[in-house]
């Protein structure tokens, strides 16, 4: 009986060793939904975007396929701007279906297959944008008015419209004709003054250009003082000069020429400058100078063209005078200046600020010698604060002197010079000490007139330069200017035609094309 017990217990145990060798069939795990990417990524350019995701993990080789959605709500609760199927894991998008300058987010998913359901969405945690090609040239300061714009462009295929859009959400649509294509120029009308547009050059419903501009303050008021309609007698701005009050407005007639046959001498706040418009500015026609004398709030100059017709100067201060602000913007020199464009020549003669803006000034203070601007006394004659900007300046003797007191501030922004400094003459002197703030930046420096006897800035200092270059026939015999870059060629390879004043820069492959000099040469 025992023996026939541990038969059949052996029997049992051969029964499931076979039983456990025999291999049964695996089946491969299909998940019932398919697995989400796990990130999106964005690879921008001007007109285009690469939205790249990874695989859905089971997807290869089973012709897996996603959904992607382009919005412009980060929340994606209303109807997407774009719905794509793609076959791969990333898409290229460009401003054939997307607005440029607006910001967009994505989202994406794996559909489903014959064997999985679709995946749950991937969203992007940030946007991108299309910023678009810029056929538009900058708007100057002379191109803005208070209801007007002058816009300039490049002649491109298919422009016909401009689309401005106000500070509050106001548009205007403006037709753009074959004609005014062809010349890439429109002037635009009925703008409202003292308001911000952002205006886009369109072909069709494609962005062409971009700009953002801000129309100029409509003048009005008990202060305007308007000669426009006098316009048979050209003494008329030297003899009502002395008459008007402080704080004066003189608007002159564009086109004009006035005379200022005898030095004026300023004592109160006035501003002269040409009425708005475009065209030819006023032209102030300067037998003599104008001088300055006791405490003056302000003084500006704006969009008027200074013509030396016997002066030697434009400024020239020969009395103790406080001038707070001396304010030139847009405006350019004519004819020969033989001393300087602005002396201070006594002592206690102050500017506190000196603003230069968008002005082209030459042929200053090469037969006598004299500096650009001078302040030049025995005692305390000094430009408190030097602000020169957006401007060009060639065929000078010497940029600027101070030869006692340093001042505070020199700044010298987006600028061109060439055709500078002769007979011992320098760019910069301070004859001793610095001001305080000192910096030149985004500046091209050309050539220098006499190479042999030229220098550069005094004392050995310590200035600032940013996006600032020389050119190769920029050659000072000391006082180098050190610190700024250096461009190989020399400033008739960079500039289109120097000798006549054109510094357009024609080297495409300058560094500082887009960037450097004064910006209406760019």
């Amino acid at each position: 009986m025992k023996k026939l017990k541990y038969q059949i217990i052996v029997v049992l145990l051969l029964m499931a060793a076979v039983f456990s060798c025999q291999k049964k069939p695996i089946e491969r795990f299909v998940p019932d939904r398919m697995f989400t990417p796990t990130a999106i990524n964005f690879k921008n350019a001007d007109t285009a975007v690469t939205i790249s995701w990874p695989a859905s993990l089971f997807s290869g080789g089973r012709g897996a396929t996603y959904t992607l959605e382009i919005s412009d709500d980060t929340t994606f609760q209303g109807p997407p701007v774009l719905t794509l199927i793609v076959d791969s894991t990333a898409r290229m998008i460009t401003d054939d279906s997307l607005q440029d300058r607006k910001p967009y987010f994505a989202r994406v998913k794996a559909n489903k297959t014959d064997n999985s359901a679709e995946s749950g969405w991937v969203e992007s945690n940030t946007h991108f944008t299309l910023i678009g090609v810029q056929f538009f040239q900058p708007i100057l300061p002379t191109d803005v008015i208070d209801n007007a714009v002058v816009l300039n462009w490049t002649p491109t295929t298919g422009i016909n419209k401009l689309l401005f859009t106000a500070a509050n959400g106001d548009t205007m649509s403006v037709a753009v004709s074959a004609d005014e294509n062809a010349a890439g120029t429109k002037t635009v009308t009925g703008l409202t003054s003292s308001t911000t547009y952002d205006v886009e050059l369109l072909a069709g419903t494609k962005s062409k250009g971009f700009l953002t501009f801000t129309t100029k303050e409509k003048l009005n008021g008990d202060n305007i003082i308007d000669l426009r309609g006098i316009t048979d007698n050209p003494d008329v701005l030297y003899d009502t000069l002395p008459n008007i009050p402080d704080g004066s407005i003189v608007l002159l007639k564009r086109g004009l020429s006035y005379n200022i046959s005898s030095s004026y001498t300023f004592d109160k706040s006035v501003t002269i400058m040409s009425g708005l418009g475009f065209g030819t500015p006023a032209t102030l026609a300067l037998g003599s100078n104008f001088d300055a004398s006791g405490n003056i709030d302000s003084l500006k100059f704006s969009d008027l063209t200074f013509e030396s017709t016997g002066s030697n100067y434009f400024m020239n201060i020969s009395n103790v005078t406080q001038v707070g602000n001396l304010d030139i913007e847009n405006c350019t020199t004519s004819g020969v200046y033989n001393n300087s464009f602005i002396r201070l020549k006594t002592g206690d003669a102050v500017i506190q600020n000196l603003n230069i803006n968008n002005c082209i000034i030459h042929d200053i203070g090469i037969g006598a010698k004299y500096a650009v601007f001078y302040a030049n006394s025995s005692s305390s004659a000094v430009i408190q604060n030097i602000n020169i900007q957006n401007s060009t300046f060639y065929n000078f003797y010497y940029f600027i002197r101070q030869e006692k007191v340093a001042g505070i501030s020199l700044n010298i922004i987006n600028c061109t010079f060439d055709q500078m400094i002769n007979q011992g003459g320098y760019f910069i002197n301070y004859s001793g000490t610095w001001p305080t703030e000192f910096n030149i930046y985004n500046t091209i420096l050309g050539s220098t007139l006499d190479p042999e006897n030229s220098n550069g800035i005094k004392p050995e200092g310590n200035p600032s330069y940013s996006n600032t270059y020389t050119t190769s026939d920029d050659v000072f015999t000391s006082n180098p200017i050190q610190g700024a870059s250096s461009y190989s060629g020399a400033s008739t390879d960079l500039f289109a035609d120097p000798a006549n004043g054109d510094f357009t820069i024609k080297d495409a492959s300058f560094a500082g094309a887009s960037t450097a000099g004064d910006p209406r040469w760019r």
